[in-house]
């Protein structure tokens, strides 16, 4: 895996995104270089296990925010793993804690509902598969 993103582990059909210890302005540009991937190829729900996070500075909490922001937008959902303390630690004062969903382990944060990953459409069909036969194609100039 290249070096400016973190390890994915599929489970169940969501990915799920092992943060690092200190989420800070460097980890959180590869975290959302990362989540920018797995939303280039469909995946709208993302886990993100920050059960090893000690630290999580406004950059990284910012970065949590916008990738929170997007999935609900695409309507998918990021969910954080960590213990409860730990996580008010980690988020404390930002009130990220209150509006993303956290659960205490990935089986949890994976098994309440399938994820849901748009395929993005494939190449444009050639306009001449789509005439009848025998019609010839107009240019546009």
């Amino acid at each position: 895996m290249s070096e400016y993103r973190y390890p994915i582990q599929v489970v169940r059909g969501v990915p799920v995104i092992a943060a690092p210890a200190d989420l800070h302005v460097a980890s959180a540009g590869r975290l959302r270089k990362t989540l920018l991937r797995l939303a280039e190829t469909g995946h709208v729900t993302v886990v993100l296990d920050m059960s090893a996070t000690i630290a999580c500075d406004a950059a990284g909490r910012a970065e949590l925010a916008r990738a929170y922001k997007h999935a609900a937008a695409e309507g998918g959902d990021l969910r954080l793993v960590a213990g409860r303390r730990a996580l008010s630690e980690v988020l404390a004062g930002s009130g990220l804690e209150r509006v993303i969903r956290h659960f205490a382990t990935v089986a949890e944060a994976v098994a309440e509902t399938p994820a849901v990953r748009i395929v993005p459409f494939g190449p444009v069909a050639r306009a001449r598969s789509l005439r009848p036969s025998g019609q010839r194609a107009m240019s546009v100039r």
